[in-house]
């Protein structure tokens, strides 16, 4: 018999699809947060399912059918959850970054609570009240002796407010509806399932069309339905514009395919709202025939529900999004001048509450012309018989650099730097959050701008603020002032530098004046060069990878085993190895866990696999229990603005010390030293520095009352760095939680950073950190997996943090934290990065020149190969040439072109 290929067009295969999808599953499962498949135990033994999170906030019924025989009349544990916890222990806080507090294991089926006869029963266990975490990511069964137990079915269930069906807004006039389908219906309308990873269909019509429309219900599962107050901060999951959790894969009919993120229609951006119903739109190519559309549910955390979906010929609407110019200035034009006449240079004003100083001030003013532009100095003396507070903004400098606003742009180097057009005024403190002393303003087309900066190295407090009306940026650097009488103050030197149409030159001027002065003080080690993963972790309150308590012995091979899942780690980084009961964890740094000689064994050990360790130490926090506390505590305590000790969140015991006091500074420096030299640590930690937010009022520290905590943070560094030196550990490098801010940068050789989950995208599409780019030298660790909690972590981040070229800072259990599609993108990330370190590690140059307007390239250059990195900031996919190749890139993705693979 002569068998034949069938053809099918592509609207007929798209009916057959949406034919075979309307046999949906029921529709009760729509309400399942997680299903686990039937198994069978027989005692004694434990066993472990580890599951990406499951949302018992949400889905807080566990239904459990099964069969048991042999089980005591006890309160035995059967089944345990975990809520998957991973955090430093203070013993005796409260605080919520413990993990036992709340986060421990919850028995929520004992023994007595089934009935052991054989028989088939259903159990359901309401885990309200029960669980004090929205989460858990692993099931622990255990049973006795000559007991079995068989789960025929268990899930976690939600109440049917979990997915409300009874309809969404309706589709504009214009649009004509279309046949939808998906792998489950709710009230008829289709729908994706919580754990599934499935699509829901739109037939095309063979219409041809402008905007395609959708009346969708998201649904983000950590959030639930639960109040605000009942959830951290941190899982409260209002919206989301990540494509790795739903995305749009539309067809046409000539076999062209693009991908695009839906734009939240009456607020013309591209998000989707959690828990609500909404009409989004979708913008296509009116020359072609739409075959299909499939909405992509790409995640075991997210539920769609499509209510309608109609295309239209009308325009689609177009989003508010703002990305950064990043075409260079005309290289045949001479750049221009730009307008400073309305510069006030300086402005004195009144602190609130007090009086203005007016009379009280002599100021004055010096304006010279050297190589690299102005240089502007200003001093002011209190002339009065009493002293004198107030603010003074200096410089304050109004750049006109165009005629036209829409030309008019500045940069503002803040966590996340803007590089924008859009009115309005922006200000940041200088410290971790704007670690950069400098702003741009340029005009492209006029071809003019100019650079401010600042030029202190001592790191003193100041806040700077820049305001857009029309065609004007006022730039100014704000610092608070306290002069006794006669007293004389001079604000650190600010350079202004006027140079053409590209914010890179004024980059380029900053960077030239960090170029006279800075030298890194540490070792710089070359190990660190290739320390792209570095892996936390806890003896206690961590994986149980680390460290066995039974044993009391570190298994560093066990972690660096469990690190493989990554693609590798490069460095151990141990938080609470110091942990005493009697102690804290902060402050005598005690070596009571396994011992020194197990602690140096292990970090020999990893230094044979070529991963070195660093150890945690506190630069700010003391427990009062340990016996410097209870020495020198209150007297070192750092004080705030209304007399008070300053304590650690949450009912901790561990008390702000204040980086000034010079016997804290001698004290913990010794102890890094000793300890550093004892276990052979490749590195020291110390904790919450970079930040450099604080201010201490103490009038008995030898600092003046209100002084910014930064300089003291640079100070401690200072003297552990020293103390290192002279304990023969020139080598151990010195990092930091947060990334220094450039007048402290000299001091340390890595550091965490935050860049990422704190910019604002809605400002920042790129969440660009030109601290990346200033200090190429320093290794960066972007911190994604923060918190002690597992969550959905941001994929976005992650792929940014690879167009940063920079490493990563990985917590929590690497089966469950991350999800394997994630892992995947880690491992790949990881190889990358290792085969091209020497550029990694070279020359950093920011948003170079691009071919498409949509995409923006890093560049990176050493050991004399050139690496680009290529960011599709659009929510759609676009497709350009670049090095004489042509490319494709989904929206929101990343490539690394001109690397060893």
């Amino acid at each position: 018999m002569l068998h034949r290929k069938l053809r099918l067009s592509e609207p007929v295969k798209t009916l057959l699809l949406i034919l075979l999808l309307t046999c949906s599953v029921a529709g009760e499962d729509l309400l399942t947060g997680f299903r686990q498949q039937p198994i069978e135990y027989q005692g004694p033994g434990e066993w472990r399912t580890s599951v990406e999170p499951v949302w018992v906030y949400a889905y807080d019924t566990l239904r459990l059918t099964y069969r048991a025989s042999g089980l005591p009349q006890s309160d035995a544990p059967i089944l345990t959850l975990r809520p998957g916890s991973v955090g430093p222990v203070t013993p005796g806080a409260t605080n919520p970054e413990n993990p036992f507090v709340a986060g421990m294991p919850v028995v929520v089926v004992a023994a007595q609570d089934l009935i052991p006869d054989g028989a088939r029963h259903t159990l359901e266990v309401r885990l309200k009240g029960k669980m004090h975490t929205p989460q858990i990511d692993q099931l622990r069964y255990t049973l006795p002796s000559g007991a079995r137990f068989a789960v025929d079915g268990l899930e976690f269930r939600g109440s049917k407010s979990v997915l409300p069906c009874e309809g969404g807004p309706a589709l504009p006039v214009s649009a004509a509806t279309l046949k939808i389908a998906g792998p489950a219906e709710c009230s008829g309308f289709p729908a994706t399932s919580m754990r599934g990873r499935e699509s829901i269909r739109i037939a095309g019509n063979g219409q041809k069309g402008r905007t395609l429309y959708l009346s969708l219900y998201p649904h983000f599962a950590s959030v639930g339905m639960f109040a605000a107050n009942q959830l951290p901060e941190k899982m409260r999951v209002k919206e989301s514009s990540e494509t790795a959790e739903a995305c749009v894969r539309l067809k046409y009919t000539d076999g062209e395919e693009a991908e695009q993120f839906p734009l939240l229609v009456d607020e013309r951006r591209h998000a989707l709202l959690n828990r609500a119903a909404r009409i989004y739109a979708l913008e296509l190519d009116p020359q072609k025939t739409l075959a299909s559309a499939e909405i992509m549910d790409r995640s075991a955390h997210v539920q769609l529900l499509l209510f309608a979906a109609g295309i239209s010929t009308e325009a689609s609407p177009q989003p508010q999004d703002e990305l950064p110019v990043f075409t260079l200035a005309p290289k045949d034009r001479t750049a221009a001048r730009p307008d400073l006449s309305a510069s006030a240079w300086f402005r004195i004003s009144a602190v609130p509450g007090k009086n203005a100083p007016g009379a009280a001030l002599r100021t004055k003013l010096t304006d010279r012309e050297e190589m690299d532009g102005r240089r502007l100095s200003l001093e002011i003396k209190n002339v009065s018989a009493g002293p004198q507070e107030f603010t003074v903004a200096f410089p304050s400098v109004t750049v006109r650099p165009s005629a036209v606003a829409d030309d008019v742009w500045y940069v503002f180097p803040r966590q996340g730097a803007v590089i924008s057009r859009a009115e309005r005024t922006l200000e940041a403190a200088y410290n971790a959050a704007f670690p950069l002393q400098f702003v741009d303003v340029f005009a492209p087309v006029a071809n003019t701008g100019a650079s401010v900066i600042v030029r202190d190295t001592e790191g003193r407090g100041k806040k700077f603020r820049i305001r857009k009306i029309g065609v004007s940026v006022e730039v100014e650097v704000e610092y608070l002032v306290r002069l006794a009488p006669g007293g004389v103050y001079r604000p650190p030197d600010a350079q202004l530098t006027e140079h053409g149409g590209d914010w890179h030159q004024g980059f380029a001027t900053y960077q030239k004046w960090l170029a006279s002065w800075y030298k890194p003080k540490g070792p710089r080690p070359k190990w660190l060069q290739r320390a792209f993963w570095a892996r936390r972790d806890y003896p206690i309150g961590g994986t149980n990878l680390l460290y066995d308590t039974r044993r009391n012995r570190y298994t560093f091979d066990e972690f660096i085993r469990d690190g493989e899942a990554f693609g590798g780690i490069d460095f151990i980084d141990i938080s609470g190895w110091a942990l005493s009961d009697s102690a804290g964890r902060v402050g005598d740094y005690p070596i009571e866990l396994g011992g020194s000689e197990d602690l140096r064994k292990n970090v020999a050990a990893g230094l044979e696999a070529n991963i070195p360790t660093g150890l945690y130490f506190e630069g700010y926090l003391i427990d009062k229990n340990s016996k410097v506390g209870r020495r020198n505590g209150p007297e070192w305590q750092l004080i705030d603005e209304k007399g008070q000790g300053e304590w650690w969140n949450g009912g901790s015991p561990e008390l702000f010390v204040c980086p000034y006091v010079r016997g804290w500074r001698q004290y913990l420096s010794q102890r890094v030293a000793v300890i550093a030299r004892e276990s052979g640590a490749g590195g020291v930690y110390l904790d919450e520095f970079g930040f450099g937010r604080m201010r201490c009022y103490s009038r008995s520290h030898g600092h003046p009352p209100g002084v910014e905590t930064l300089p003291g943070e640079t100070g401690m560094a200072k003297e552990v760095r020293r103390a290192l030196d002279a304990a023969g550990a020139k080598d151990t490098m010195l990092y930091i939680e947060e990334t220094p801010p450039d007048a402290a940068a000299p001091y340390y050789d890595a550091a965490f950073c935050y860049n990422l989950p704190y910019a604002d995208q809605r400002l920042s599409p790129l969440k660009l950190n030109l601290s990346r780019f200033a200090f190429p030298d320093i290794r960066l660790w972007d911190m994604l997996s923060i918190g002690i909690d597992p969550r959905i972590l941001p994929a976005e981040d992650f792929r940014l943090s690879l167009w940063h070229g920079n490493g990563l800072w990985l917590k929590g259990h690497s089966d469950t934290w991350y999800g394997e599609d994630l892992l995947k993108f880690i491992r790949s990330s990881h190889a990358l990065l290792q085969k091209n370190a020497d550029a990694f590690n070279g020359t950093a140059e920011p948003l170079v020149e691009s071919p498409h307007p949509s995409v923006f390239i890093n560049r990176f250059t050493g050991g004399g190969k050139t690496v680009h990195t290529l960011f599709n900031a659009s929510y759609r996919t676009v497709r350009f040439s670049f090095q004489g190749e042509g490319r494709t890139l989904a929206p929101r993705d990343v490539a690394v072109i001109g690397a060893l693979r």
